[in-house]
Order: C-alpha cells, then sequence, then structure tokens
C-alpha cells in the first residue's frame, strides 16, 4: 500500500465518524425525552427502537479505526488520522464500558423483572453515549481538517 491511498482512507475514515457523531448525539438529544420516561415506557423503547444504531455505529467505528490508523502510517501528515484514531478507539471504549454491560442486561428485562435501579443503569447508557459522541466529533474534526496544501515545484 502507497501513500496514494491515504485520500481514500481519510475519507472513508471521515464518513465514519460522520455517522457515529450523528448516532451518539442522537442519542445526546434524545436523553432528556428518555429522562423524563417512566421504567415501562423506557423499556419499551429499549426493546423497540435502538437494534439499527449498534449494527450501523459499530460497524462505522471498526472500519473508521482501520481507516484512520492505516492513513496515519501512510501519510506524511499524521496528526488527523492520529485523532481519528484515537476518538475512534475512545468510542469502542465508551461502548465496552457504559453500553454493552447495559444493553446485556436490558435485553433480559422484562416489565415484571425491570429492577428498582433502572434509571442508574440508564444514565450510565446515556453518559456512555455522550462520551462517544465527544470522541467521534474530534475524529470528525480531525479528518474534516484540510489537509495542507502541496508545494509546488
Amino acid at each position: 500500500m502507497t501513500t496514494r491511498w491515504v485520500p481514500t482512507l481519510r475519507a472513508v475514515a471521515t464518513v465514519c465518524a460522520g455517522l457515529v457523531a450523528g448516532l451518539t448525539l442522537a442519542h445526546v438529544l434524545e436523553r432528556p425525552g428518555a429522562s423524563a420516561l417512566d421504567g415501562a415506557t423506557w423499556l419499551a423503547v429499549q426493546h423497540t427502537f435502538y437494534g439499527g444504531f449498534g449494527i450501523a455505529g459499530g460497524v462505522a467505528e471498526v472500519v473508521g479505526l482501520l481507516a484512520a490508523g492505516t492513513g496515519g502510517v501512510l501519510a506524511r501528515t499524521r496528526w488527523p488520522f492520529v485523532l481519528g484514531t484515537v476518538g475512534f478507539a475512545g468510542t469502542l471504549v465508551a461502548y465496552a464500558v457504559g453500553n454493552a454491560p447495559v444493553n446485556a442486561q436490558v435485553a433480559l428485562w422484562t416489565l415484571a423483572t425491570l429492577p428498582p435501579e433502572w434509571s442508574v443503569l440508564r444514565d450510565r447508557w446515556e453518559t456512555a453515549h455522550a462520551v462517544s459522541a465527544g470522541l467521534a466529533l474530534v475524529a470528525l474534526v480531525a479528518l474534516s481538517w484540510p489537509p495542507p496544501r502541496r508545494e509546488q515545484p
């Protein structure tokens, strides 16, 4: 692989960062409404609406991480790719630490088994999305920054 792939890698990583930022920001914007829901309604929403978020976001995080990481190895100007890689890696860590454990529990809950502390787990889930949104925006801004102009001979 040569440096001719760098623009393509940057474009792929940027699109992925935009997708991850959009999905996670959607969760952040939903937070006030979700916080106002009672447990039964919140559980119904969790079991109904979010399947596509995880699939699209997960693929975009992994593809973006690979594209940004590879671009960082090949590019002459590495800082956008390094920040993009850090952003994508951070979103994956936030998911693994904050969202995945809550998702695993919520998937098993029914209205009859909804625990009294469900709102604590809801808030952990929401906070992990806010962290992911911030990290995805770091990646998006870094990867969208205009590349340096080549000097003319």
